[in-house]
């Protein structure tokens, strides 16, 4: 007898996590979100680009991996909330639209989160094998300095035609 109220109350959990997955509190982040190369437009070595491919793009990119679980609420608010912050913070599909500046401020700011550790962020690093090694903490962070370079370079090489 004990049984029959906790499969109704399995069912009825059930049943209100998948009718909850259609509330989406931050906005439908799955749909709203336009295809873009990442990083288009910027001399980023292949390995680097791996590295941010597998480790970054999830939060900071139109190129989102959901995981099966990620579609049931309360998961699914949960990681549509990361995505939501994350493409707010840095979406790097947008790179080749963002005015130089924006991109050398935030090669400033991808070098300096790297290096601290604050990027990826620990439960997210954990969930999703994605903490980074000294090793590609290192790429990543000469790479940026590399491009703001780069970018610096190749911008005052223009201002100096006109």
């Amino acid at each position: 007898m004990l049984l029959r109220p906790i499969g109704f109350g399995a069912l009825f959990l059930a049943l209100t996590s998948v009718a909850l997955s259609f509330v989406h509190p931050w906005g439908d982040v799955r749909r709203g979100a336009t295809p873009g190369q990442m990083l288009e437009g910027s001399a980023v070595p292949q390995d680097v680009r791996g590295i941010v491919e597998r480790k970054c793009a999830d939060c900071h990119s139109n190129q989102t991996h959901w995981p099966v679980y990620s579609r049931l609420a309360p998961v699914s608010w949960l990681m549509e909330h990361d995505v939501y912050a994350g493409r707010s913070a840095m979406n790097l599909s947008l790179w080749a639209g963002m005015d130089v500046e924006d991109r050398i401020a935030l090669l400033a700011r991808i070098s300096a989160e790297v290096r601290s550790g604050d990027m990826p962020p620990k439960p997210y690093a954990m969930m999703h094998a994605a903490a980074l090694s000294d090793t590609e903490k290192q790429e990543i962070a000469a790479w940026a300095r590399a491009e703001r370079k780069r970018i610096r370079t190749e911008t005052s090489g223009q201002k100096e035609k006109k």
